[in-house]
Parts: structure tokens; sequence; C-alpha cells
């Protein structure tokens, strides 16, 4: 929970730029791939990043846009969002040269990037493989 500060105004930022989930399915997902954002929020929980900004862009093919994904990036570039969770690079586009020409564009701005581990480092860390 946000404190007052001292004009009585919730401080826009808390504890320094925030973080955010990023997510996208095509065709709509009706699950809204709970699998993976309820992966992500435990990596934030993990990472120590409270209640992270969720951007999802449902049902979206990259080739009609992304508005959640331009969002996010604009906050990005302004400094607002400092951490941006994702299941992988593959999450801002199908096409590895666009998914990562968005990278690049996050780590430019100083924006931290953090991935879930892939599904052999998890059954490792697990003692299940």
């Amino acid at each position: 929970m946000l404190d007052l500060d001292d004009s009585g105004t919730y401080p826009l930022f808390p504890s320094g730029p925030l973080a955010a989930i990023y997510l996208r399915c095509y065709p709509f997902d009706q699950t809204e791939m709970a699998c993976h954002f309820l992966a992500l929020q435990a990596l934030a929980e993990a990472e120590h990043l409270p209640n992270p900004l969720v951007y999802f862009d449902n049902g979206r093919r990259a080739a009609d846009g992304l508005p959640r994904r331009e969002a996010l990036l604009r906050l990005v570039a302004a400094g607002t969002v400092g951490t941006v969770l994702v299941p992988g690079p593959f999450i801002f586009a199908l096409d590895d040269r666009e998914a990562a020409e968005v990278v690049s564009t996050l780590r430019a701005y100083g924006c931290r990037l953090v991935e879930l581990p892939d599904r052999a480092d998890r059954c490792e860390a697990a003692g299940t493989r």
C-alpha cells in the first residue's frame, strides 16, 4: 500500500521505477495466459518487485499492432517502468528479428528485462530432471 507524501498525494515512484509484466497471445486466450501470468508474478515476488503493472495484448497479431506493448514501451522510455518481466523475447513478436529489436529498445532505455527460466532450468532447480 502506498503512503501519502508530505503534500498529501501519492508519490509517482514509491521506491523507484515500476515493474511490469508483458504478455501477448494470438489467437485469443480465454484463460488470459494464466499459467504464464502466475509464473511471472512469482518471479516478480522472488525479484522483490511487488505489484507489477500488467500489459496484455490478448488475441492480437503483431501485424495488426500491439497497443499494450506500445504503451509499455512509452512508459519505459519515460522512465516510469524500469523492469519488464516476460516469458521470453518471443512474447514481443514471433519474428526473431522484430523481437530482438524490441529487446534492444528496452535495454537502450536502461530497462532491465527479466525472463522466466527455461523449463530445463526450472526442472533442474526443482530436482525433477
